[in-house]
C-alpha cells in the first residue's frame, strides 16, 4: 500500500522529525494533492504543524486560478494556513537570461524559503516522485553530467528539502488518488511535447521501453541510486577536505592552492561546491543552484595563472595570490588612475584608494634608526623635489630599491614580492619630480634615504 511505502521512505531517510512544522508545496496536481493528504494522515504520528503553500507563475492564467481555488479550498477543508504566491515568470526569465523551466524552479525555491523563514519551519515537503527522478537523470545524461548530476534528485536536501513519494512510481500515485477519492487537476503543459523534460517522459522514454527495455525505468532508477551511494563516499572525502585546508575570517573563505593541488580532481571540485554554498547560500538552498559559479572558479583554478581577481553575481569576489584563494562577499570596484599633490607638511586623504597621507617634518637630532610599520617611511628632505605627489601604478614605471645596485622595473619587484597584477593599482606610490622614492608598505629608493649627513627627516605614514 503506498501509505507504507511513503512511511518507509520517511523513516529510511529521516525526513521527519516529531513536532516538525512543514512547508507543503501543493500545485494542484495528482502528486501534491496525494503529498497533502498522506502527509495529513501522518500528522498525528509526528506531531506534525502543516502549511499549504500554492505558487501561480503566471503562464497559464484560466488553469491557474482554478488551481489556487481547489488548493485553497482543499486547506480550508483539513484546517491548515494556506499561502499564496503570485510571480511572472516570463519577466523574470527575461531579466535573468534564464530557461522557462529554471525560472520557474529558481522563483518556487525562494518563495518556499521565503515561507520557511516566515513560519519559523524545518521542512519543505515537495511532491517529486520516481518518474520525476528517472526523467531528471535521464535529462542531465543527455544534457552532459557526472555524479553530482546522475545521482538525481535527492530524498532529502540540506536538511530542509524533503521527497516522501521520490520512490513511489505515478501509476501508484494515481491509482492511490481515485481509490481515496482525492481531488486533484492536470497541468495542461505537461502534455505538450515544448519541453525536453515532456519530450523524454511523452517520447523517449516510451520508445526505450517499446524497442529496446521495458524494464528501463527501474532500471536506471537502480542505477541512480547507486551512483548517488558513490557520491555520498565522495562527498564525505570532500567534507575532510574542505575541513582540512580552508580557514574562515568574517565573509571569506580561504585556503593555500598547494594544499588544495594535492587532492583529487573530484574532491577539488566539491570543495569548490562547499565554499560556494557556504559564500552564497547561508540559510539558502543549494538547490536555488550556483553550478555555474562552481565550474567558473574550478576551471579557473586548473589554469597557470600566479594571481587573478573577479567577480561572481551578488558582490562575491575570487581572487588567487600567489599561494593563497579567496572566496568572499563585497565585491571591488576598479582604481582609476590618480595622481594627486600633498601636504607638506599636512595631511592628504586620497579618495581613490580610501587612504591618508601624512607628511611631518622631524629634526635629525630627533630620529631613532627604528624598524617601523611597513606604511610609514622616514626619508631625507634634501633629496626630494617639492611638491611631492602620491600616485599609482603606470606601466614602464622603475625605481630604484633600498639596497639594491641599480634600478629595477616595478613590473619586476610587484611579481618578486608576490603583489597579484589586480593589486597593483592599489599601491600608492610617493614621487619626488621624475623619481619613485617610496612604493608604500613596501620599500623606499636609495637615493632618499636617511644617511648620517642627513639634516632634515621628513616622516610620512599612509593609512
Amino acid at each position: 500500500m503506498l501509505f507504507n511505502q511513503v512511511k518507509r521512505t520517511i523513516d529510511r531517510y529521516h525526513l521527519l522529525e516529531k513536532g516538525d512544522r512543514v512547508i507543503v508545496g501543493v500545485s494542484a496536481g495528482v502528486d501534491s494533492m496525494v503529498l497533502l493528504y498522506l502527509l495529513n494522515a501522518f500528522r498525528e504520528t509526528f506531531d506534525l504543524s502543516l502549511i499549504v503553500a500554492h505558487l501561480n507563475h503566471g503562464l497559464r492564467p484560466e488553469e491557474s486560478e482554478r488551481e489556487a481555488e481547489l488548493v485553497q479550498t482543499e486547506s480550508a477543508r483539513l484546517g491548515f494556513l494556506f499561502e499564496y504566491g503570485r510571480f511572472n515568470v516570463k519577466e523574470y526569465q527575461k531579466l535573468g537570461g534564464f530557461s522557462p523551466q529554471e525560472a520557474a524552479r529558481k522563483i518556487r525555491f525562494h518563495f518556499f524559503h521565503d515561507l520557511l523563514i516566515k513560519h519559523q519551519a524545518q521542512k519543505i515537503a515537495l511532491g517529486h516522485n520516481a518518474e520525476d527522478q528517472m526523467e531528471t537523470v535521464l535529462l542531465r545524461l543527455i544534457r552532459g553530467s557526472g555524479l553530482q548530476g546522475l545521482k538525481g534528485i535527492l530524498p532529502i536536501c540540506e536538511g530542509k528539502v524533503i521527497r516522501p513519494l521520490l520512490e513511489v512510481w505515478r501509476r501508484e500515485i494515481e491509482a492511490f488518488a481515485m481509490k481515496k477519492k482525492i481531488s486533484f487537476l492536470i497541468d495542461s503543459s505537461n502534455l505538450k511535447e515544448d519541453y525536453l523534460r515532456n519530450k523524454i517522459r511523452l517520447a523517449l522514454v516510451p520508445l526505450i521501453e517499446r524497442e529496446y527495455q521495458p524494464n528501463f525505468k527501474e532500471i536506471l532508477l537502480r542505477t541512480s541510486n547507486i551512483l548517488r551511494e558513490e557520491n555520498d563516499y565522495l562527498e564525505k572525502g570532500a567534507e575532510e577536505a574542505y575541513q582540512a585546508i580552508t580557514r574562515e575570517k568574517k565573509d571569506t573563505l580561504s585556503f593555500k592552492f598547494s594544499a588544495y593541488q594535492t587532492l583529487h580532481q573530484a574532491i577539488q571540485w566539491r570543495v569548490i561546491k562547499k565554499m560556494v554554498t557556504r559564500i552564497y547560500d547561508r540559510g539558502m538552498l543549494m538547490e536555488d543552484g550556483r553550478w555555474a559559479e562552481v565550474n567558473k572558479i574550478y576551471k579557473k583554478l586548473r589554469q597557470p595563472s600566479p594571481s587573478f581577481h573577479f567577480e561572481l553575481p551578488h558582490e562575491v569576489f575570487v581572487e588567487k595570490r600567489y599561494d593563497m584563494v579567496y572566496l568572499g562577499r563585497g565585491g571591488r570596484s576598479p582604481i582609476p588612475p590618480f595622481d594627486m599633490e600633498l601636504l607638506s607638511p599636512g595631511r592628504t586623504f586620497i579618495e581613490e584608494i580610501g587612504k591618508e597621507v601624512v607628511i611631518e617634518e622631524m629634526n635629525r637630532n630627533n630620529f631613532r634608526n627604528l624598524k617601523e610599520p611597513s606604511n610609514i617611511a622616514f626619508i631625507d628632505c634634501e633629496s626630494l623635489q617639492f611638491p611631492l605627489k602620491m600616485r599609482n601604478f603606470r606601466p614602464g614605471d622603475r625605481f630604484h630599491p633600498l639596497g639594491v645596485k641599480g634600478t629595477q622595473k616595478l613590473k619586476d619587484f610587484f611579481i618578486d614580492h608576490k603583489v597579484p597584477k589586480f593589486e597593483r593599482p592599489r599601491v600608492p606610490l610617493l614621487v619626488s619630480g621624475e623619481m619613485i622614492a617610496w612604493i608604500a608598505g613596501y620599500r623606499i629608493d636609495e637615493r632618499v634615504k636617511v644617511t648620517e649627513r642627513t639634516k632634515k627627516i621628513i616622516k610620512i605614514t599612509v593609512g
